[in-house]
Parts: structure tokens; sequence; C-alpha cells
């Protein structure tokens, strides 16, 4: 019996991965990859290496996830080394405690391999630090999934709040958080595909982000960040000034040279 590793793709960017997730990549007898890891990290991968999409988008999944642990047993009993690439990081709100539990009750070894977590990469490439001594001493992290579970009382007060999972409930969230004291000029913003070249970014207030996303049409996967230090990133947003970002760059090569 082998090995399974959960390894954490990071936000996108196929460049923030781990040197230990490359080197496990390229091993791997097989890959069950999420929606939110970058595909060109498969390219990795041996040539014969199964590569198998298990990913999950709202109310669409590919496979239940007792079914996803049940073919991760499956392979390592079958002697395979198994990667099991998630978005981000594996423990931040990536369901990785559920799949290890089921591992270890199955008695199938495993390892763990970070990933840059969505967030952390996401105000990265979006100029905004996270904390700040000047603006901050509190950061939190939150679902936006179940809006009702959440005391915003407490949670929507922290100097720094990154909703993961909240695109759709961003209006809800900010009038709870509003109407528990939190002006409405806080800044606030939303980023799609965050590291990504087709990353999309959405600024506005607390007050009126939920308005500025609907105009924009933005989907998911987005972010939403709210606190002082998002008014940072008219000083420091480095990745949407660069001098090609948002375009499509083709290059011409004869047939033979095109794979390459």
């Amino acid at each position: 019996m082998s090995k399974v590793y959960l390894v954490g793709a990071g936000p996108g960017d196929p460049g923030l991965i781990t040197w230990k997730g490359r080197k496990l990549l390229a091993i791997a007898d097989s890959i069950l990859y999420d929606n939110l890891a970058n595909e060109h990290l498969l390219d990795l991968a041996p040539k014969n290496c199964e590569r198998l999409y298990v990913g999950k988008k709202k109310s669409v999944h590919a496979f239940p996830q007792e079914e996803i642990c049940a073919m991760m047993i499956d392979r390592a009993r079958r002697g395979l080394n198994v990667v099991r690439l998630k978005g981000g990081d594996p423990f931040v709100f990536g369901r990785g405690g559920e799949e290890l539990e089921a591992l270890a009750e199955a008695g199938v070894s495993f390892e763990v391999v970070p990933g840059v977590t969505s967030p952390l990469g996401i105000a990265a490439y979006s100029g905004i630090p996270l904390t700040h001594r000047a603006h901050n001493k509190v950061l939190t992290f939150v679902t936006g999934h179940d809006v009702h579970g959440i005391d915003w009382s407490k949670i929507g007060q922290t100097e720094t709040l990154v909703i993961f999972m909240g695109i759709f409930s961003i209006r809800e969230i900010a009038t709870e958080i509003m109407r528990n004291g939190r002006s409405g000029e806080t800044p606030a913003i939303a980023v799609r595909w965050g590291t990504r070249p087709d990353q999309e970014t959405v600024t506005g207030t607390l007050a009126t982000i939920a308005d500025r996303i609907e105009e924009a049409d933005l989907k998911p996967p987005a972010t939403v960040i709210i606190g002082e230090v998002v008014a940072l990133r008219k000083k420091i947003d480095w990745f949407e000034k660069l001098p090609l970002f948002g375009r499509k760059i083709v290059v011409t090569r004869a047939s033979d040279q095109a794979a390459e």
C-alpha cells in the first residue's frame, strides 16, 4: 500500500506551488485535482499519470465528498502514489481535515503539503497587505456560505476581514456588518481569479461593494476583503500595473515547434 499526499496548489498562479508539491507531482501515479487548482500543474506529472477532476463549484460537484475519499483510499490500497491537489491550502476551508479523517480511519498513510492559501496570494497580487502596523492588529478569515450562522456583531468588527465564498451573499453580509455598527465607508474589494493573468478586481466600500460586484457581473470564485488596509492598494498595487497585464500574446511558430 502506498501513500496519499494532500498538496496545496496555491491561489492560482502555478508558480506559487511549493517545491515539495512540485516534486510529488513529478512522481504521482494518480492526481485528484480541484476546480481551483491550476491545470498547468498537471503538466508536471508523468505522462502515464492518471489525472482525475473531482472539483466542486457552487451546487455543482463532480463527485460527492464520500466518493472522493473512497477514490483516494482505493488507489492507495492498490499501491499508487496519490496526490490530492487542492486549491490554496488544504486546511483553510479546503475540506482537508475531512479527507484526512477518512484516510486515517481506513488505515491509509498520508502526508500534508501546505500551500499558499488563497487570500494571502490574492491580497499580495492586489496590492493589499493583510496586516499593517498602522492599520490593524487582527485579521479574520470567514466563510460566507452560512450568513446566519456567523455572529457578525463580533466578526464584522474585525479590523481586516477576509470573506471566502461570499460573493452571492455579500449584500446581506455587508448589511449585517453595518447594522452592527461598522462604518459603510470602510474600504472593500472583491477579487476574482486572484494571482492569475485573468485576475479581476472590483473596489468600493462596505456600503457599495455589493452594487459594484453586480455592476461588474463578477462571478465566483471571488474573495472579498474589508478593512482600512484595502486603501493601501492605491499606493502599492503592482500586479495589475505590469506592462502585459490583461493582454493576450500570440507567438507564431512553425507547426513542429508549436507544442513546445
